[in-house]
């Protein structure tokens, strides 16, 4: 699913096997999104995730965050180049970075790794964070940005539970907004429970690893030479689904550590209020998109964000935030 960039992936291109298995559990995810953007389940074929993909629903779009798909019918935001929008979307600003010193990037990612694996903290049992991801329709644009924040339990049982809540309504500035028919912060969305055996996860367990470029390849769906912005979007959907502990984050720091293309933006303050240093990489689509990690040396990476920097986008000025994933 990396290759499918939210950006560029035309509406109506086939799915493999990988990515209908995938639009399979979103649909078992929320059943009352799909039955509110009058989806029907209809068997996983090529032509019905093809129809799918073309609602373009903002709410299946954050249901597919939570499943750790960068995308297939969800993140798709708009239009194509040369398509003239009525409005231009409503994006998060990106976050400001202020330079730090003279730094390489593997040497301060190799330092990150090194505080972070000497804290030896276990594995939580739960994975909570907030997803906001672009959806962009001509006719009725967004005009403000409004958050949803997940939590996944795994129970003794081995039973996953996965709440949704409303996590705000928001202007680009941040600023809480009023006045807007939406429910209000803390409000639960939606609630599953899945027995044990059928959440369906793209990673595998990490316990035991000790390749993390080929854990991180195997459950992100990557080709055989990816790019490090293909590396560090596997990343994001491993932490969505998945809670490492202190040992394993560094040792997976400490392979992003050896990746070419980064670059250390500087220190910045998340969607969560949250101090770290931005390091990105334009390398999964030069001169189109960003991605960007936020990490500390106490909790490794905090926060992913994926910036539009390209200039063929009518309804889009960039730079542009158009998903955005903050753990906490």
């Amino acid at each position: 699913m990396s290759g499918i960039d939210p950006a560029m992936t035309p509406p109506d291109s086939a799915l493999g096997e990988r990515e209908l298995a995938l639009l399979e559990r979103v649909q078992s995810t929320s059943v009352h999104i799909h039955n509110q953007a009058g989806l029907r389940p209809r068997g996983t074929d090529n032509g019905r995730a093809a129809r799918i993909r073309r609602f373009r629903v903002p709410s299946f779009a954050v249901v597919a965050s939570l499943i750790a798909i960068l995308v297939v019918a969800a993140t798709s935001m708009s239009l194509w180049p040369g398509e003239t929008p009525l409005a231009r979307a409503v994006t998060p600003k990106p976050l400001v970075a202020v330079p730090i010193g003279d730094q390489q990037p593997g040497s301060l990612l190799q330092s990150m790794s090194e505080s972070l694996g000497a804290s030896n903290q276990p594995a939580a049992s739960r994975v909570r964070f907030q997803n906001w991801a672009l959806a962009f329709t001509p006719d009725d644009p967004p005009q403000s940005i409004m958050p949803q924040r997940f939590d996944i339990t795994t129970l003794p049982d081995g039973s996953t539970v996965a709440e949704r809540r409303a996590a705000g309504n928001f202007d680009p500035a941040g600023h809480q907004l009023s006045g807007f028919d939406y429910p209000s912060p803390g409000t639960l969305l939606d609630r599953q429970t899945y027995q044990p055996g059928q959440y369906g996860y793209l990673f595998s367990s990490p316990d035991g690893v000790t390749d993390w470029g080929t854990y991180l390849r195997t459950g992100g769906g990557l080709g055989a030479h990816p790019s490090t912005g293909d590396y560090f979007t596997a990343v994001k959907n491993l932490l969505v689904e998945r809670s490492l502990s202190s040992t394993q984050h560094a040792e997976m720091l400490a392979f992003l550590s050896t990746q070419p293309d980064i670059r250390i933006d500087g220190t910045v303050t998340d969607r969560l209020g949250r101090t770290g240093i931005s390091v990105s990489t334009d390398s999964r689509d030069p001169g189109r998109t960003r991605d960007v990690l936020v990490v500390t040396p106490s909790h490794g990476v905090i926060a992913y964000e994926h910036v539009y920097t390209g200039t063929d986008r009518s309804d889009l000025q960039a730079p542009a935030v158009i998903d955005y994933d903050a753990w906490f």
